[in-house]
């Protein structure tokens, strides 16, 4: 057990003593985004060109893959990296397109152990501002917030196509999986959710897929398999009740984090690329 672990389940049994303390370090395990014991690697991924940014806090560069401007941007899953977008790059790559990735901050490359939901999408808009050739977002899992806010913020953006890949819904669900999983008490949910409006600047309940404000001439397409055991596939059904987006079911065990290279995955965006060549 991490001494970080144990500090916060001594303070969840004294929480009514030290709410505030309880929050806190409960949020920091909340966000890290090394829990799967990722490491910084600064090396450019083969055959990508990187490409500096200026003046995004805690993301350095992009990684381009192919000579013309990108029109693909693959956004990776929580405590990930941008090599886990490799299968989504190598799709665009076969349908001819070029592909932008990047890690988010507190990701891969990028400095610290934090993160919070603002600071993805904000770093995802500001790679939508430096390149406007990009027509589609592939996001998987908590991605899928940063990539719809990103693109319901960023004016006069060519985003037209969504391919969500085993996506939340909102940040809310998401906490209140996670705080259930643990049998964290409500009073300490709450004080979880008062400290992550502090680090980000919004209330919890801002970051829903369903009412960030998507533009309707965004067509949106999901892929989720019904047996995912990390993200409900409810959590794709209450997105497309909402903005009207096409769910596609995946072949059986292909489980939360394979759907990244599943072949609906590619079949999906080959489609795509060759419907916007007509």
């Amino acid at each position: 057990m991490s001494a970080g672990l144990f500090v916060a389940q001594a303070l969840t049994r004294a929480h009514r003593i030290a709410p505030r303390a309880a929050g806190y370090v409960w949020t920091s395990i909340f966000t890290n985004t090394r829990g799967l014991g990722t490491a910084p690697n600064d090396l450019c991924p083969l055959g990508a060109s990187r490409v500096e940014l200026t003046g995004v806090p805690r993301v350095a560069a992009v990684y381009v893959w192919g000579s013309a401007e990108p029109t693909v941007l693959a956004l990776h899953g929580w405590g990930a990296d941008s090599t886990t977008m490799s299968s989504v790059v190598a799709a665009a790559a076969d349908s001819g397109e070029s592909a932008v990735c990047f890690d988010a901050p507190g990701h891969g490359a990028s400095p610290g152990t934090q993160a919070t939901m603002r600071e993805y999408s904000d770093a995802t808009l500001a790679v939508l501002q430096r390149f406007p050739s990009i027509t589609t977002i592939v996001a998987h899992s908590f991605a899928a917030i940063a990539a719809v806010s990103a693109v319901a913020a960023a004016a006069g953006n060519s985003v037209r196509f969504l391919l969500l890949l085993a996506p939340a819904c909102s940040l809310s669900d998401v906490l209140e999986r996670w705080a259930a999983h643990r049998d964290l008490p409500p009073a300490v949910v709450e004080q979880i959710r008062r400290e992550l409006r502090r680090r980000d600047g919004m209330e919890v309940s801002h970051w829903d897929v369903r009412t960030l404000g998507l533009p309707a001439s965004v067509r949106v397409q999901i892929l989720h398999d019904p047996a995912d055991a990390l993200v409900p596939v409810s959590d794709s059904y209450r997105i497309a009740a909402s903005i009207s987006a096409e769910i596609q079911a995946t072949m059986p065990g292909v489980g939360h984090h394979r759907v990244i290279s599943c072949d609906e995955m590619r079949r999906a965006l080959t489609a795509r690329a060759t419907a916007s060549d007509r």
